[in-house]
């Protein structure tokens, strides 16, 4: 996956522009989020005072699930009883307590390290269903840690009044001291779909 292709810091304050600038890419490396975005622009003005952060994102991983990493199967016509056999041990503590959520601990087995048993009454229903079980949602954890970077680390300190917009293709995220102005709403809209323009033209 490539690295962040183009950033852009707009702002009035031409010294705030690069100290912003370097923030957000120490912030970005820190968190292992450069690959994620591939454009980013920034308008921030301090005066305004508005910050708008708005970025095209690249996100390849899709949801872990159990038929990714195990097989699935009845153990017995005459037992109540679904038998997972992992191939990979990656994701072993996430399905457990997915397990343990859903049928509880009592009804949770694993004789062995490669093997987990799970007691329930109806075993050829819970196949299938435990086939397209959810353990891991790698897009939603970075999308979540993207939101925290923004919120957290990037915006200046007082800027409480905070507005995003986020989706696996994009994130506009604007935030002020004061009542965020329409029309900051719309320039954060503006600066995603240029970012959109000069992807294509890329």
């Amino acid at each position: 996956m490539e690295p962040l292709e183009t950033i852009s810091v707009e702002s009035p304050d031409i010294v705030g522009a690069k100290t912003t600038e370097t923030l957000i890419r120490d912030t970005l490396a820190d968190l292992s989020l450069t690959r994620v975005i591939k454009r980013l622009k920034v308008y921030v003005d301090p005066v305004e005072p508005v910050f708008i952060f708005t970025a095209l994102l690249r996100l390849s991983s899709p949801p872990v699930r159990i038929k990714d990493f195990s097989r699935v199967e009845m153990t017995d016509i005459e037992k109540d009883e679904v038998k997972l056999e992992l191939l990979k041990e990656t994701h072993v503590v996430k399905l457990l307590n997915k397990l343990w959520d859903r049928y509880g601990k009592a009804n949770i087995d694993q004789p062995d390290k490669k093997v987990i048993l799970i007691q329930t009454p109806e075993p050829d229903k819970e196949v299938e269903l435990l086939k397209e079980l959810i353990i891991e949602e790698p897009q939603q954890e970075v999308l979540d840690r993207l939101i925290d970077a923004v919120a957290l680390r990037i915006i200046p300190e007082g800027f409480r009044v905070r507005k995003h917009e986020l989706t696996k293709s994009h994130i506009v995220f604007v935030a002020s001291e004061d009542t965020l102005k329409p029309e900051w709403i719309e320039r954060g809209q503006e600066m995603l779909k240029s970012l959109r323009r000069e992807e294509l033209h890329a």
